[in-house]
């Protein structure tokens, strides 16, 4: 094990961007452990929370990249980490020479590995570390660490790192960080699912809940996502997010994105990825992830109701070839806008020209031609269309 000198480290002054439900506790314990922490907000009353905490407000990124000497950055959403390394106002461009940037967001693999070369051009050190343990770990101290980059930049974060964390681990190459990341929360949205589909057929079997989680907690159905879940926010029936819908979301695309990219199927986190999606647009994205079980109920009781939902094939014939090219990104980005909202099975277009077809799921012919007529394609006439119900059987890939 590596020895440091603590004392020499806590001299280190430390920026911290994004005050989050995890970045700010953990802004919290960075300054119980000795260090001089200077926060960034994009919402003010952060900062004056994080003042009224003992905590230095810093006035811009460029300020933090001229003036200190690590930056830790925790962010929502991989746009967000991109524009405050890399925008014009970002740490990069204004940062001195030898700063070094710890990253703790969930981004793509390819994100952390660009950022560390953008920052090697600049004189600069990086890592992505991004953390897991929820803000209950980030309160606590104990989060679990993930690390990717050179390892002499880990060994000069890891004083820092341990303020925050109690399972730190190197994991390789710029990226790696992020990459077991991902597979973290591919794991936690699949077990989200599983909590919420077990619990519906409990309740639906008339159960006790309470008793059934005392048995499964100790059987080999026992996860820290169903016990996080469980014991909580559904048994307290609150769903105020300690990590919302709409974030998990965000996690399981980067998720399934980076298991296409290396040539591994993700069925399972394909399909929890789309649930949420709809989780979303029903209106659940900012709810703790644990609303799934909740959201889980409505599907449940609507199709009680109203019954499964039916396939429909769309196919859109060419009418104006012109005016197909002229609308093409139009009428993908209102497939995209369907495809989020779970009305979307698939859709494609015939090589030879002829035209295209999308498949619909629906509860009537009539939804379908109502969401049809909303296609750019068919408002400018580019294409006419034809609706059949399709008794599809879909087959494991």
């Amino acid at each position: 094990m590596l020895k440091f000198d603590r004392e020499r480290c806590k001299t280190m002054k430390i920026g911290f961007i994004g005050l989050g439900n995890m970045g700010f506790p953990m802004a919290l314990n960075m300054m119980k452990a000795g260090y001089e922490v200077h926060g960034k907000n994009r919402s003010s009353k952060k900062e004056e929370a994080f003042a009224a905490q003992g905590g230095n407000v810093a006035h811009s990124y460029k300020q933090l990249a001229q003036e200190m000497d690590i930056i830790v950055t925790c962010l929502p959403m991989p746009e967000d980490v991109q524009d405050v390394y890399l925008g014009e106002d970002g740490i990069i461009k204004h940062a001195r020479e030898g700063l070094i940037l710890v990253d703790c967001s969930t981004v793509s693999p390819a994100l952390s590995a660009s950022l560390e070369q953008a920052a090697d051009q600049a004189g600069l050190l990086f890592v992505d570390a991004p953390v897991s343990g929820g803000t209950t770990g980030a309160a606590s101290g104990t989060l679990t660490i993930m690390v990717g980059g050179q390892q002499e930049t880990f060994n000069k974060v890891l004083p820092v790192l341990q303020a925050v964390g109690q399972h730190i681990h190197w994991v390789g190459e710029a990226g790696s960080g992020s990459a077991v990341k991902l597979i973290n929360q591919l794991m936690v949205g699949i077990h989200t699912q599983a909590t919420s589909e077990a619990l519906a057929l409990a309740e639906q079997f008339g159960l006790d809940l309470k008793q059934l989680f005392q048995i499964l907690n100790v059987s080999f159905a026992q996860s820290k996502i169903f016990e996080r879940h469980y014991t909580q926010f559904i048994a307290e029936q609150n769903y105020q997010p300690g990590f919302a819908i709409k974030l998990l979301a965000k996690d399981l695309n980067l998720a399934v994105e980076a298991a296409s990219s290396m040539g591994v199927q993700s069925v399972v986190g394909a399909r929890v990825k789309a649930l949420l999606q709809r989780a979303m647009h029903q209106g659940h994205g900012d709810q703790d992830m644990s609303g799934m079980f909740v959201y889980q109920q409505e599907r449940d009781h609507q199709q009680r109701e109203q019954g499964k939902l039916k396939h429909f094939a769309v196919f859109l014939p060419m009418l104006d070839p012109d005016k197909s090219v002229q609308y093409r990104e139009e009428h993908l980005a209102f497939l995209a806008e369907r495809r989020q909202a779970g009305m979307l099975l698939a859709n494609g277009r015939f090589v030879d020209g002829a035209g295209g077809l999308v498949i619909y799921r629906a509860a009537s012919q009539d939804e379908v031609e109502h969401w049809v007529k909303q296609d750019p394609y068919i408002i400018q006439q580019a294409r006419r269309y034809e609706i059949h119900e399709w008794d599809i059987v879909l087959a494991d890939e």
